[in-house]
This record gives C-alpha cells, sequence and structure tokens, in this order.
C-alpha cells in the first residue's frame, strides 16, 4: 500500500514510542518557507534549479483588494514532467484569513532539464478562482540546460586484442574531459562477447578502478557460447572519438552510439551517458516499471528507473527498474539490455535514446531477435527463465486490506458469500490485518482461529497467501528482531549503527539481503510463520524498500526525475538512505533498486526449503531484471479509475517483456470507490489476467463481486471462459517457463509485420489463439476492436465474425466481453469447476478452430500442477482435411480424464458429415450436431495417454 500523509502520522497510527526513538524527518505536513508581505515584490521572481536561476518579472494589473499575497518559495507541491505535456509546479500562499491560492509555472521541460516556464497567477477567494493570466511572463533557464557538453571530447581507443573471440579495447580520455557533475574516469576497457549467433554483450568500465558492478548470483548474466557458426550481427567501432554500432547482415543498425550533435561517451565517477539513434517514429517498447501507453512515445519519453512507493500514475517512475527496451522494425524486432542497477533517466526524443546513469559501468546485450518470441526467448536467456507457477494460482484470489478483513469470522463470511454467489474461487489472501499490531510472522488476536479455518480452506481445494513486509520492528523479545540482531543481519549507517526507519508497525530495521546469513534468517522466519498460518504462497510488499520518513542520505550531483519531480524529489526521498552500507561494502546507492530482486529470491529459497520439490508462489511489487525467475508480479497500488482500468493492459504487457508472464492488476480498483459499472467491466477484463485478483483498500466500501447483481453475472460469464480454458492457460505459462514466451500479448506480438497493431493497447489476446476486446470507456455498450489477419471465431456462439483485417465494432452490454478464437487454433479445455482443482478432474473437450484452409493445431500440457522437475505428457492436435490427429510427445504423468468431446469450428458444409470414426470405430450419429458451422462431436470418451485419430467423412 502507498503511504499517504496524513496530519498528524504517517499512514496509519504508529506505535507511540516511535517520537523517542527516530530523529528523522517524518515526510507528513508541509513546511513553510520564507514568505514576503508587500503585494508588489510579487513582480520579480527568482527560483534557483540544480544551480541554474529562472528569473523574470511579472507586472499584475489587478487582484481583489481582500486578498493579501504571501508567497512561500519553499512549498513544493506539484509536477515536472517532459517535453509536450503540461507541467505544474506550486508556491502555496496564503492571506491573513488562510485563504489559500497557487503560483503555478507551467510549460515544457527539454530531456535534460528545466528549459522555459510560463508564470502565471492563481488567487482562490470563497471557493471562486480568479486568474489573472494576461500577464505571463516566459521564464527562461539564466545559465542553460543542460551543462555544457562543449569540453566532451570523448574517448580514443589506444590498444585492441582478441582473445578467444573476445575483443578487447583499451580507450583513453580525449582531452580533459567533461566534469559535467563528477570527475572522469580517464581509462576505460571495453569487452565485446559474442554470446550466441543473436546475442551480442559490449561492456565498458573503469580500467584503473574496481566499479560497482551487478554480481552473477544476484541477477544472472547468461554465459557465452563456445561455438558459434553464424551470427545474425556485427559489431564495428571508431577509433577516435570511440564509438560502436551493432548491424544485422542487412546493415540494418540496431544500436549506434554516434548520435549527431551529442557527446559520443561520458564516463564519470556518478554520471554515465551515451546515446544511439534511432528511426523516426521508433517504435519502442519496454522501459519500465510504469504506467504509461504500451508503446513509448518516440519523441516525449523520460523513464526514470529508481524504485519508489508510488502508486498508478502515469509516465512516472515506480516499483521497479527494468532498463531494457525492444524495438519493432520493418516487421522485425531486436532489443537492448543494460545489465546496471544504478538510477538512471532514459530519454526517447526524435532520432535518439539517452542513457543518464548515476554509476556503475555500461553493460549491454544487444539481441536480435528477429521475431518478438525469439527477442524475449534470448534476453530471458540471460536474465533467467519465469518461474513456472503453481496451477491453482491460475484461479481467481480474493483480497481485502480492512473493511471486513480484519478477523477470521469477517473472512469467512465473504468467503461464504463468493461460494453461496456460485462464483469462482481458489486463494485467499491475507493483508496486513491479520498481523498483530502489523508485526510480521505474527497473528492478531481477532485471527486466534486463523489455522484452524485454513485447514478447512484446504480441505475445500482452496488455498491461502499472506502478506509480508520487510520492515522488521524494534520490539524487545520479538523473536525476528531479536534473531536479526544475533545474526547481525540489519542494514547499517557507514559507521556501524542500526539504521532505523518507520513503516507500518513503527519504528523499523531492514535485512540486508546481501549479507551470506540474511537468507537463513527469512527462511527461520518463515518456517516458524507456517506453523501458525499454513500459507501456500508469500506475498512481499513495501519492498522499494518503502519508508514513511526519509532520511539524510547522499544526493548526487545529477538529479533524475525521480517520482516525476526533477531536482525535487531526492533519491532518499520514502525509501533507505543511500548512504547505508552493505555487507559486502557496496553503498544503497548502487544498489537501491535490487532490494525488491534480492527478497524475491530470498522468499522463493525459503519456500523452496519449506516444501522441498514443490514449485513456489512469490507475489512482489518491486522487482528489477531477473525478478521473475524467482517471483510473481503485482502492479501495486491502483486507483477505481476507468484509466487505471485501461492502464493495466499495458502495465501487464510490458512487464511480459521484463520476462514476468504471470502479473495482473487489483480487479475493481485499489484505491478510491468504484462503481458498479467499473467493477463490471474490471470483471471482465480481469478474468484475462494471467493473475486474477481482486482487492481493495481500507476506507471504501466492499466492492466484492457478489455486491452488486450485475457484477456477479459478468465474473460468472468471464470466468466461466477462464476456467473452460484452464488447460490452454496453463499451457501458456508452461511454455513461458521454457522459453520465455509472452502470454498476455500485444496483437502485434504474433502479427510483426501489420503496422496497425504497433500502437494498439486496449486489446490483447493470451498466447495466439485468443483475442480479447474489454469495454474501457464509461457508459459504452458496444465497443470497436482491430482483427488481424485470418479468420476470427465469437467465443461464444463459434461463428465467423471476422475474416480480414480491419476493424470491427462489436456489442458489449454491461456484462458482455467480446473474446474471439483465431483459426488454425486448437484449443484444449475442460468442463469448468469453482476452483482450479476441480476443473482439473473433469474431462476434456477440444475446441478447432479452422483456418481458410481447414487446418489447425495445438498442444496440451499435463502434469500435477505443483512439483519441480514433475512428470508430465505432452500432447499435440492437429486438424488436416477431415482427420484429427491426436499425438503424444511424452507420457510420463497419466492424464486420468478423458476426452469427451470435440468442436469444430468453421466446417464447410451445411449437412453433418455421413460417417465418424474414432480410431477406424463408427461414432454413434445421436453424438453429432451441427449449428451454424459448428460440428459438434460428444461422447467420445477419449483415453489422452495414448494416440487418438478422429476423422469425418
Amino acid at each position: 500500500m502507498w503511504f499517504t500523509p496524513g496530519n498528524t502520522t504517517c499512514g496509519r497510527q504508529p506505535k507511540t514510542w516511535f517520537w523517542i526513538v527516530l530523529v528523522l524527518g517524518c515526510l507528513c505536513g508541509q513546511t513553510r518557507g520564507q514568505y514576503v508581505d508587500d503585494p508588489s515584490a510579487i513582480q520579480n521572481v527568482t527560483y534557483t534549479y540544480d544551480n541554474y536561476v529562472l528569473s523574470g518579472s511579472m507586472m499584475l494589473k489587478s487582484y481583489p483588494n481582500n486578498m493579501d499575497a504571501y508567497i512561500y518559495y519553499e512549498t513544493y507541491n506539484g509536477v515536472w514532467n517532459m517535453t509536450g505535456t503540461t507541467i505544474t509546479v506550486h508556491w502555496q500562499w496564503e492571506n491573513s484569513d488562510n485563504t489559500y491560492g497557487n503560483w503555478s509555472f507551467s510549460g515544457a521541460i527539454s530531456p535534460y532539464g528545466i528549459s522555459k516556464f510560463y508564470v502565471y497567477l492563481v488567487l482562490v477567494e470563497s471557493g471562486v478562482t480568479y486568474t489573472d493570466d494576461n500577464n505571463g511572463q516566459y521564464y527562461q533557464v539564466a545559465n542553460g540546460a543542460p551543462r555544457s557538453t562543449a569540453n566532451c571530447a570523448g574517448y580514443d581507443v589506444v590498444h585492441t586484442s582478441v582473445s578467444n573471440g573476445v575483443t578487447n579495447l583499451n580507450l583513453a580520455l580525449n582531452g580533459n574531459g567533461c566534469a559535467l557533475y563528477s570527475p572522469d574516469v580517464k581509462y576505460l576497457t571495453v569487452s565485446i562477447t559474442p554470446y550466441s549467433g543473436d546475442l551480442v554483450r559490449i561492456k565498458i568500465t573503469d580500467t584503473a578502478n574496481k566499479r560497482w558492478q551487478l554480481p552473477a548470483n544476484v541477477v544472472a548474466e547468461g554465459a557465452p557460447s563456445k561455438s558459434i557458426k553464424t551470427k545474425s550481427y556485427s559489431v564495428s567501432y571508431t577509433n577516435s572519438p570511440f564509438t560502436f554500432k551493432v548491424t544485422r547482415p542487412s546493415g540494418k543498425v540496431l544500436f549506434d552510439t554516434n548520435v549527431s550533435g551529442l557527446p559520443s561517451l561520458i564516463f564519470e565517477d556518478e554520471y554515465l551517458e551515451i546515446s544511439s539513434v534511432l528511426p523516426d517514429n521508433a517504435n519502442i517498447y519496454g522501459l519500465g516499471d510504469m504506467a504509461d501507453s504500451f508503446r513509448r512515445s518516440p519523441d516525449t519519453t523520460l523513464q526514470t528507473l529508481w524504485n519508489i512507493d508510488q502508486g498508478t500514475t502515469r509516465k512516472n517512475n515506480a516499483y521497479g527498474s527494468h532498463p531494457v527496451y525492444y524495438e519493432l522494425r520493418d516487421g522485425l524486432v531486436h532489443g537492448v539490455f543494460l545489465r546496471n542497477s544504478n538510477g538512471m533517466d532514459i530519454a526517447l526524443v526524435p532520432g535518439q535514446i539517452t542513457y543518464r546513469v548515476l554509476g556503475g559501468v555500461l553493460d549491454f546485450y544487444v539481441f536480435t531477435g528477429p521475431t518478438p518470441a525469439a527477442a524475449l526467448d534470448q534476453y530471458t536467456s540471460i536474465i533467467g527463465k519465469p518461474a513456472f507457477v503453481p496451477l491453482w494460482t491460475l484461479g481467481f484470489h480474493q483480497c481485502r486490506y480492512g473493511g471486513t478483513w480484519v478477523s477470521t469470522q469477517g473472512i469467512k463470511d465473504t468467503v461464504d458469500s463468493l461460494q453461496q454467489a456460485g462464483l469462482y474461487l481458489d486463494t485467499v489472501w491475507a493483508d496486513i490485518n491479520y498481523m498483530n499490531a502489523y508485526d510480521d510472522f505474527t497473528l492478531g488476536s481477532s485471527f486466534w482461529d486463523w489455522n484452524a479455518y485454513l485447514a478447512t480452506l484446504h480441505q475445500e481445494n482452496l488455498h491461502h497467501v499472506p502478506i509480508v513486509d520487510p520492515g522488521i520492528p524494534i520490539v524487545n523479545g520479538y523473536h525476528p528482531y531479536q534473531d536479526g540482531l544475533s545474526s547481525d543481519i540489519f542494514l547499517k549507517w557507514p559507521n556501524g549503527t542500526l539504521f532505523f526507519g518507520q513503516v507500518w508497525p513503527g519504528v523499523t530495521v531492514w535485512a540486508d539481503w546481501f549479507h551470506p546469513q540474511s537468507g537463513n534468517w527469512w527462511t527461520n522466519q518463515i518456517t516458524k510463520f507456517h506453523q501458525i498460518d499454513s500459507f501456500d504462497g508469500l506475498w512481499i510488499d513495501m519492498n522499494e524498500a518503502s519508508n514513511f520518513v526519509t532520511p539524510a542520505g547522499y544526493e548526487p550531483a545529477y538529479k533524475i526525475n525521480n517520482d516525476g519531480a526533477w531536482g525535487i524529489t531526492g533519491l532518499n526521498t520514502r525509501t533507505l538512505s543511500t548512504n547505508l552500507t552493505h555487507y559486502s561494502g557496496v553503498t544503497e546507492y548502487n544498489v537501491h533498486n535490487l532490494f525488491g530482486h534480492y527478497e524475491a529470491i530470498h522468499t522463493h529459497d525459503a519456500l523452496s526449503a519449506l516444501n522441498p520439490g514443490k514449485r513456489t508462489f512469490v507475489l512482489t511489487r518491486s522487482s528489477f531484471a531477473g525478478t521473475g525467475h524467482y517471483s510473481q508480479k503485482w502492479n501495486g497500488d491502483n486507483a477505481a479509475t476507468w484509466d487505471d482500468l485501461y492502464l493495466s493492459i499495458p502495465q501487464i504487457m510490458s512487464n511480459q517483456l521484463f520476462g514476468i508472464p504471470m502479473v495482473g492488476s487489483d480487479i475493481c480498483g485499489f484505491n478510491g470507490e468504484t462503481t458498479e459499472e467499473l467493477c463490471n467491466r474490471w470483471a471482465q477484463l480481469g478474468a484475462f489476467y494471467p493473475f486474477s485478483r481482486h482487492h481493495h483498500a481500507t476506507g471504501n466500501a466492499d466492492s466484492f463481486f457478489f455486491v452488486w447483481e450485475s457484477v456477479t453475472q459478468s465474473a460468472l460469464n468471464a470466468y466461466t471462459v477462464r476456467y473452460t480454458l484452464l488447460p490452454y492457460l496453463y499451457g501458456l505459462m508452461q511454455q513461458a517457463s521454457q522459453t520465455g514466451n509472452s502470454v498476455f500479448r500485444p496483437l502485434w506480438w504474433d502479427n510483426p509485420s501489420d503496422a496497425n497493431t504497433y500502437g494498439i493497447d486496449t486489446q490483447f489476446t493470451l498466447g495466439n489463439g485468443l483475442l480479447v476486446t474489454p469495454v474501457l470507456t464509461e457508459g459504452a455498450t458496444s465497443v470497436t476492436g482491430y482483427f488481424p489477419d485470418g479468420i476470427w471465431y465469437d467465443w461464444y456462439t463459434g461463428s465467423a465474425e471476422s475474416t480480414s483485417a480491419g476493424y470491427k465494432t462489436l456489442d458489449a452490454n454491461l456484462t458482455h466481453i467480446n473474446v474471439h478464437v483465431k483459426g488454425g487454433v486448437i484449443l484444449p479445455a475442460q468442463y469448468p469447476s469453482k476452483t482450479t482443482y476441480n476443473t482439473t478432474q473433469n474431462p476434456y473437450f477440444l475446441i478447432a478452430a479452422l483456418d481458410s484452409n481447414g487446418m489447425s493445431s495445438g498442444s496440451l500440457y499435463v502434469d500435477d500442477g505443483v512439483s519441480v522437475n514433475s512428470k508430465y505428457s505432452q500432447l499435440s492436435f492437429e486438424v488436416s482435411g477431415s482427420t484429427l490427429t491426436i499425438a503424444v510427445s511424452q507420457n510420463t504423468f497419466h492424464i486420468a480424464p478423458k476426452l469427451s468431446s470435440v468442436q469444430v469450428w468453421g466446417y464447410a458444409s451445411t449437412i453433418p458429415p455421413n460417417a465418424i470414426y474414432l480410431n477406424g470405430r463408427r461414432v454413434n450419429a445421436a453424438q453429432v450436431t451441427l449449428s451454424q458451422q459448428v460440428l459438434n462431436i460428444t461422447g467420445l470418451n477419449v483415453d489422452l495417454n495414448t494416440k487418438s485419430v478422429l476423422q469425418w467423412q
């Protein structure tokens, strides 16, 4: 949950002794700056930003006589953003009657910093806004932005060698250097390492001094192939100044650091800058964590990577950091990954991408695709393939923060209501209300019977996941704290004293995940906790790490656009101090973005130790490159708005590119009051999220699906589709764990040559077979969607909806979501029950949607749903002509349910076949029906452990 400042305390009421022991500045309230009581003084305003002076003057024609203007120069309450968007910076003032107003600066900011503002006065009196906007004045940055790069002559290659296929270059600073924000590094080493035929690594680091680099045990770095026969790329470089270029064999440029008008390379102690050429109107995807359109604006994107506890806010940095992008060009896809954990800004402006990084090294991986699936496979071959989730996690999850969920009985009542309404349910979650005083690994007094209730849930084939926060309260006798002290695993200041902060339980400490004993400590706490809470997975939250106070800490000279507030919100804001020193000697300044990632690793390891041989389920809020190898993710604290409903789609799509396929957003919105209509549409959309959980915040009315009759019906309709297609969805997750391939896909994923799909992020496909077109607009009873080329069948009728590429308007009443099946795909399905386990016990059926050639294919993966390296069965299905062939390529797991029926969509004839044969034996004609080109063959009872052939004549 995101902390919201109150009048007297940060968020929820902290423990009373907090103020005695914590000597840190709380974010609550505002600090009043200097003021002037003479309105005429407002005619001349000077404001300093990052050592540059913004100055100018503005004459006021008039203002209400009863308004005495006082201006506070230091009180900030606003947003800074990119070129082409509106930004506002406020200084608050008040008159003697405490009537408030604002000075507002609005205008444009260049990718490097502030360039120009338009200033106007806003006066407020008794709720009436008076704007004297006819007397505006442009304010220019007096000393220019960015800092001058006139002396940035780059580096020269002074020595070259090749060893074992790796090209090594020694570079020397050309001239005296830039010294823009810190001293220049004089000597650099570049290594160009072919990793495979479609992946190359270019690494630039300090020759003389050891710099922070990501350890391979924290973030995987892949391994070069020992034999590469052919390469789909070539790497060239210039000697003076040094630049490098990666191209395809065709000559198409993938990455080129020789950008006209920009420095070739800046490598300072605490500021690295490098750019690459992009085509005009480039199709760029990735760069996160963020809430924004899926296709990043090629002209006005500024993506900051610095993990922060920030709810869904457009364009700003958020909970995770993923310095990877994919470019779609001429129907081909390639990607670029910067393996660096430091804070950074990545700017997209016409014709270029620029990285501005606060430290570490420049460690680029360029992967060539050329298909989207190949590119993602190549990226995840570096950072690690996604974890294969237990099957039960693909069901519906229910959570609630506060409200009625503050006792066992309150949760039980909700679960009973869900079941009585006939709704689907697999997992019951618990937010921090279950804890005693918000202390991890404890149960509150109103949960005295919690474990007994969990035993009942498990008997009903339901599951449970509780939340665990990383902040450990300082309480004498509290075992997690005492054990951590004994193991000496908590974070410290450079002088060796414990670092204190504040989260929900009051004054807290945090584990140093780099300490070699921190993993054992964490495993021990989780193991003990399982004795009083028999959970099936764990939810790790607040792990950016979130802190309700802003500690002192080092701030570099270059200010990244943290929280969308360039130069205002420092690196230490609402998190850990950048000065903290980890066990390995590295400072928090370098590893801040890894906190949640490393916690996810330790949590995964703890659950693996608790349940050897079983897959883990860890849901994290904060993430980094490679987190998907250990954990799943949700998009954090969204809001009950139509915009957040839409944003959930590009957020989930982007996480697929980051190697995290199991992602979702809180259905019906976490913060704020939802409405019946919004919850209707969200229940429909959420049924198709990979991770599908309803969750809302304290202080808001219940929005469970059973609250409104129409929402109940919407949820039943949509989740019936999900549970019916559970075998298909599970197969997609298994494939993702092997190849990294996307589950929740943009339309261009399987249609990369169709330029009409490049900007679409209001629709998506699950795998290549299911197209979902949700309603995202209030009051709409229809929706317009794009259909890529091919035949698309309506899920509910089996009739062909579209047979060629183009837009189509579809009916969409309040309880209906449009779902279509791609011709050429065979979907494995099971008759749905209200839990995933019960569904897996039901008979299978196949939907064979024929393409224009009368063909289709698909597959089925089956195992026990929970084991690591499980025995499994793998089947393939193919329709060609009038024959369905079921082949078994692996059958070490026995499939008990039978295949009961086959539906053939797009059957060409208007009359049923004369005869149908299953493995040479004629099928009873009474088992065959034909309606609107849907041939339905029932009562088959096919054993899926052996090959079978179904023929119709």
